[in-house]
């Protein structure tokens, strides 16, 4: 691990049950656009019956103004609905290097574990791992990383 950072000012938002197909993300993402919203760790996961969950961070200061531009988007492109969570936190782990990135993985799910922090989203890549936990216990997970990686 080269560096850790720590993010509770974020919502987590999910795009529920969106039709899979192109130009689905475009109108979303052109709509935040639009209203100037930054997004970060974006994900798709694709489900059964040709539907996918879209899901993102936005900073925890646009969630009011977001919230009916979202259901609107949401309902606009057929969409199943929207969720909001803001009672969580995103902690980022940059690596030093990809060589041994399972078990990199696995030693930080293990310090997470470890004090009982469950991980709602990760988004893993060879230079970063990206998770996203319940604001809860977010410090204890914060400073289990931190100590696994002394």
């Amino acid at each position: 691990m080269s560096a850790i950072t720590f993010n509770d000012e974020c919502v987590h938002v999910v795009f529920l049950g969106l039709p899979n197909v192109p130009g689905i993300a475009a109108e979303i993402f052109g709509e935040l656009s639009k209203n100037s919203v930054s997004v970060s760790m974006v994900t798709q996961n694709t489900m059964r019956g040709g539907r996918s969950d879209l899901s993102f961070l936005i900073p925890k200061d646009r969630l009011d103004d977001m919230i009916a531009v979202c259901r609107e988007v949401s309902e606009r492109v057929g969409g199943q609905g929207v969720s909001f969570a803001s009672e969580v936190a995103a902690i980022t782990v940059a690596l030093k290097s990809p060589a041994d990135s399972a078990h990199v993985l696995a030693k930080m799910f293990k310090a997470l574990a470890s004090v009982n922090v469950n991980i709602e989203i990760i988004n893993s890549t060879s230079e970063s791992a990206i998770f996203i936990v319940s604001k809860t216990h977010s410090r204890e997970g914060l400073e289990a990383l931190k100590k696994a990686f002394e």
